[in-house]
């Protein structure tokens, strides 16, 4: 079977950061390393998609998708809100911008109140919690979280259609303002966004509700490596190609030709002769980190098992790589960073699955047989690329007691490059 390669898309900003270091004197793996350069980048493309339409920048950077204090500071700087999903979110987003929506579900009265007090807007997703802001008794705008946008999808989140009456007795005669309507879509179907956003906005029409936004959540596509790769793995994928002959009956959308600011073009290019006045606020998580972090593990032993298959052993482990946590693998291949740059290729590559360092059999980075043409050695780093959009630390953990990875920032001035630990972007 021929050997399909998924090597990540070149990343400028990246790659010469590699090329000019000497990583194994700069990190200690592992290690995720964040570039601030690139956010910035990527923010401004969706500002200028906001721009050529004629709305405001309605950018609200999901911080879900990664933990980073410099994130939350660079998009404050940038004039990027921040949606977040829990009380421990909002403090830390607090310290930047009250440019922010809270949403999530089972909102404590703590959480709800510091949204208000700090004059927040509050994603509503559930009848109970609109009952919870009446009872705080304080001016808040919020949006209704509606639930059923697209036919035959059903979703935990949001407020069935069918209670809309209820929310509007509810809030009648009190000091909470409805400004807009929600809705979030678990897939990457940007006709199914466009669909909604008509559906939302006969919704306010037949209830005459006058909102002022339409938030549409995140969901856009981004891509991760190069068209052809992924046609070709997507033709070629059996559990052949992975370690025990594990099946998945699934994977991320890695490449699309509609990806990141493209999706939100198509999007308004569709709907903005029905808008009118209404602005559309978008969530952004994954895409807006496209190439903003690479993870760094070291690499402890190559490993032959008596079925004839290899592991290749790391220091990182099944949580610092959180595809897993969706039951599918991270098909992008990580780059094997020599130590001893004067070796040379192998005269027989060798193929290895990627293991972690915890005592469980499903403690796998990779699942997918890799391709090494330069023979692994312990003491060697493998550099996963494009990782800071929910994979380096939604699932992050202290098993084993085992210290959650180190988040180090890079930012360029002029020819030199200025490292700094995230956590001390806490200010």
């Amino acid at each position: 079977m021929e050997y399909v390669k998924i090597h990540p898309i070149k990343n400028e900003e990246i790659d010469t950061f590699v090329e000019d270091c000497n990583l194994f004197a700069v990190f200690d793996a592992p290690v995720n390393v964040l570039f601030s350069k690139n956010l910035i980048v990527n923010i401004k493309k969706y500002k200028d998609i906001f721009g050529h339409y004629k709305m405001d920048n309605n950018i609200f950077f999901s911080c879900k998708s990664n933990k980073s204090l410099a994130f939350l500071k660079i998009c404050a700087m940038n004039d990027c809100g921040i949606e977040v999903s829990s009380i421990y979110e909002l403090k830390d987003a607090l310290k930047f911008t009250n440019k922010i929506i809270s949403s999530g579900p089972a909102k404590t009265f703590d959480y709800l109140e510091l949204s208000i007090n700090n004059d927040v807007i509050i994603s509503v997703d559930d009848l109970e919690e609109l009952k919870k802001i009446r009872k705080i008794n304080k001016f808040v705008k919020v949006f209704l979280r509606i639930n059923d946008v697209v036919d035959n999808v059903t979703s935990r989140f949001g407020i069935p259609m069918g209670q809309i009456n209820e929310c509007l007795r509810i809030t009648k005669n009190s000091k909470i303002e409805i400004i807009g309507l929600s809705f979030h879509i678990n897939n990457y179907n940007l006709d199914d966004r466009i669909y909604a956003i008509r559906k939302i906005i006969k919704l306010s029409e037949k209830y005459e509700i006058k909102i002022k936004y339409i938030d549409i959540g995140g969901g856009f596509p981004s891509n991760y490596c190069y068209k052809e790769d992924y046609e070709r793995f997507l033709k070629q994928v059996s559990s052949n190609m992975f370690f025990k002959h594990k099946r998945f009956n699934d994977f991320y959308t890695y490449y699309s030709d509609m990806s990141n600011e493209k999706s939100l073009e198509y999007i308004l290019s569709s709907v903005s002769n029905i808008l009118n006045d209404i602005q559309i606020i978008i969530e952004p998580g994954r895409s807006l980190l496209n190439n903003c972090g690479i993870s760094i593990y070291e690499v402890e032993y190559l490993k032959d098992l008596p079925n004839g298959e290899k592991i290749l052993v790391t220091n990182g482990n099944i949580n610092c790589l959180s595809e897993q946590w969706f039951n599918t693998d991270y098909l992008i291949e990580p780059i094997l960073y020599k130590r001893n740059k004067n070796s040379k290729k192998i005269d027989k590559p060798i193929f290895a699955s990627i293991a972690g360092n915890l005592c469980l059999e499903q403690d796998m980075i990779t699942w997918r047989k890799i391709k090494f043409d330069y023979l692994p050695e312990p003491g060697d780093y493998l550099i996963y690329y494009n990782t800071a959009g929910y994979q380096m630390d939604s699932n992050e953990s202290n098993f084993h007691k085992i210290p959650l990875v180190k988040k180090i920032v890079v930012e360029k001035s002029g020819n030199k490059y200025e490292i700094k630990e995230d956590d001390k972007y806490d200010c």
